[in-house]
């Protein structure tokens, strides 16, 4: 791995564990065993780290939601679908859980990136209105135009501000995977009342998928139910 690289998988780990505004450069040299003058040939401050970390995050979302695919309704799929796209949202927010946790003060120091994030989230934005389009001409969902747009918009915010709402639950302790796994249900909450009745008992079982694997990772993680 070279070692811009590893520069960024480190902050990352750091980042995600101490939160990053606990973090200096200084701190991810150290835990690389570099000096500081190393770390700095590549990166000239942290907030260069923060924009290489944060270029990392719109690949991953381009390469999991195929963000450059501009098919229409009737091909993004049925529950199964909304299961893997939720599965890769939780994976994102696993992986890149500082930047959801304090998302606004990382935006509001950089205008660059802060213009950055509202791009990559328009074909975000996109791609799930397709797939709830697609839900509705299937009859899965039974929403208006208007509900439709409402659901949309409340499913982005419950999604993006989650790890930040856990963190002010949980002061000076770690968020766990279990934890970001229980966003799920909630999502799928928001949806129930506007499911058509014969979609309803795959709905809970996605839910019930969802609760599982929140189950398995507080066993792999040792925590408490």
């Amino acid at each position: 791995m070279k070692t811009k690289d590893k520069i960024i998988h480190a902050a990352i780990e750091l980042f995600n564990l101490q939160g990053e505004q606990n973090v200096t450069t200084n701190h991810i040299a150290a835990h690389l065993g570099m000096s500081p003058g190393n770390l700095y040939y590549h990166f000239r401050n942290k907030e260069d780290i923060i924009q290489a970390i944060f270029d990392r995050y719109a690949e991953q979302l381009n390469l999991l939601f195929g963000l450059d695919d501009n098919s229409g309704s009737e091909s993004v799929g049925g529950l199964r679908t909304s299961m893997r796209y939720m599965e890769a949202v939780v994976g994102l927010m696993w992986q890149f859980r500082f930047i959801y946790e304090n998302l606004p003060d990382i935006l509001s120091r950089d205008v660059v990136m802060a213009e950055k994030y509202r791009q990559i989230q328009e074909p975000v934005y996109g791609l799930m209105t397709r797939h709830l389009l697609g839900l509705r001409a299937q009859g899965i969902l039974l929403a208006n135009d208007e509900d439709l747009d409402a659901l949309l918009h409340l499913m982005k915010q419950v999604l993006i501000f989650w790890p930040a709402y856990l963190h002010t639950l949980t002061p000076g302790g770690n968020i766990t995977k279990a934890m970001v796994y229980g966003v799920v249900p909630r999502v799928f909450f928001m949806f129930r009342p506007y499911m058509a009745p014969e979609a309803l008992d795959e709905l809970r079982q996605l839910e019930q998928y969802f609760q599982d694997k929140a189950s398995q990772s507080r066993v792999k993680e040792g925590v408490d139910a």
